[in-house]
């Protein structure tokens, strides 16, 4: 009997191990997938960041970001955008973004499903979610409509000792960096990060070469 329970709890041992190890293979090849198909139709994205929290924006092995594309005033948006962000709350969503002169990608639209074969110079949809639209106040105290969205890719995580490093850095230095979050984009509005960068000596770089530069 005791033999018998000693090999059921191997067995269940062994059975949550291969399905941990399909899940991560799963996850791997997924990723493959979207990267190459990202590169090979042009899908690599942009986003401006910033450090979340003012007192400690890393934690543990990651850094939480917020991004300015996360408020999007009303104002810059169409009708329809407005409706369904009104009508969407706590709901997935998908924002049309379209590149700047500066290489940033902006929101310039709300839709409740993506379109995954618009032209490409008409932009690239990434899925969110629309957590709430309010009233808020500009820099010069004007009431405006806000649009907040929210984004699946806000944690970017690092080697344990640059995580360390930048986590003596105060929020509005890093800040200062210029921080922009890389993203690949998937044919169904879904992304995975690129990776994060920031300025240095007037040079963009990636902030594991910046944490490197400096350790």
């Amino acid at each position: 009997m005791e033999m018998n329970k000693r090999n059921r709890r191997l067995l269940f041992l062994a059975c949550v191990l291969v399905l941990q190890l399909v899940t991560a293979l799963s996850l791997l090849c997924y990723s493959a997938r979207v990267k190459a198909y990202a590169i090979r139709n042009g899908r690599v994205i942009q986003l401006a960041c910033k450090a979340y929290d003012p007192f400690s924006p890393f934690k543990g092995r990651y850094v939480r970001l917020t991004f300015d594309q996360s408020q999007i005033e009303g104002s810059l948006l169409d009708e329809e955008s407005k409706v369904i962000a009104q009508d969407s709350q706590n709901k997935k969503v998908f924002c049309l973004m379209k590149e700047g002169a500066d290489g940033l990608w902006t929101v310039r639209a709300i839709r409740k499903k993506g379109i995954a074969d618009i032209q490409k110079d008409e932009g690239i949809y990434i899925e969110g979610k629309c957590l709430y639209c309010r009233y808020d106040y500009d820099r010069n105290d004007k009431q405006v409509r806000t649009v907040h969205i929210g984004y699946s890719f806000d944690e970017y995580y690092m080697q344990e000792n640059y995580a360390r490093y930048v986590d003596k850095i105060h929020w509005d230095d890093f800040n200062a960096l210029e921080p922009v979050l890389s993203l690949y984009v998937a044919k169904d509005g879904r992304c995975i990060q690129q990776g994060l960068t920031v300025v240095d000596e007037g040079e963009r770089i990636s902030i594991e070469e910046y944490c490197r530069k400096r350790l």
